[in-house]
């Protein structure tokens, strides 16, 4: 069984997914993780364009069971999972993740990763174009105001101070670059539920995805 969850950054996608994959005992995939990898590698390694693709190609990205994202690169293995969300790489993820190429090197890994067992995948693509086919395909939106909102916590658990007004900003530019990017756009699949979250508690969007995917 395959769930693909898209929409755009701070619509509660991840939060969502993971507390849906305990519920219903399958596993867990967050693409935009791989995307803030390929970000994070091109920072580390001062290498973009060709160059960053060749070093993504060559690099191991590994969940384990707990959601944490492994990198390992030149037989170096480190857990990620928290650098990858400072500012600095949201800052420089939207990119990366509209060059083609990378966007191939990751769909692929995250085919491999999928191939094996149920997963529920979120996103910005999966219900278009990483898994066009998958059975259930859900839409998360909310208003550029909430999102900012949520992420302002996100950033200070992490002790970055940004105002809100900042962090909207960013999120209205970020909209519009994964919208109107060329390849696999952020895009609501024919087939999605869309789910409006800003006035929406957490438990209340898991349960309409939870009951949805198993009762169907």
């Amino acid at each position: 069984m395959k769930i693909a969850v898209d929409g755009p950054a701070g619509s509660g996608k991840s939060t969502v997914s993971k507390v849906v994959a305990k519920n219903l005992g399958i596993t867990y995939l967050d693409s935009g993780a791989l995307y803030r990898a390929c970000a994070y590698i091109g920072t580390v390694t001062g290498k973009d364009g060709a160059e960053l693709v060749e070093a993504v190609s060559h690099a191991e990205l590994e969940f384990d069971t707990t959601g944490k994202l492994f990198l390992t690169l030149n037989d170096t293995t480190e857990d990620i999972s928290t650098v990858i969300r400072t500012p600095e790489i949201a800052a420089k993820v939207s990119a990366v993740a509209a060059m083609e190429d990378i966007r191939t090197l990751v769909t692929d890994k995250l085919r491999k990763m999928a191939s094996k067992t149920s997963v529920i995948m979120d996103g910005r693509d999966i219900g278009t174009h990483v898994f066009p086919d998958a059975e259930y395909k859900f839409f998360l939106v909310a208003s550029p105001r909430e999102r900012a909102r949520r992420r302002m916590k996100d950033f200070e658990a992490m002790g970055f101070n940004k105002t809100i007004d900042d962090i909207e900003a960013e999120i209205i530019k970020r909209d519009k670059q994964d919208s109107e990017r060329e390849h696999a756009p952020l895009k609501k699949a024919a087939d999605a539920l869309e789910i409006d979250t800003t006035n929406l508690t957490i438990e209340q969007v898991i349960s309409i995805i939870t009951e949805t995917a198993s009762n169907k």
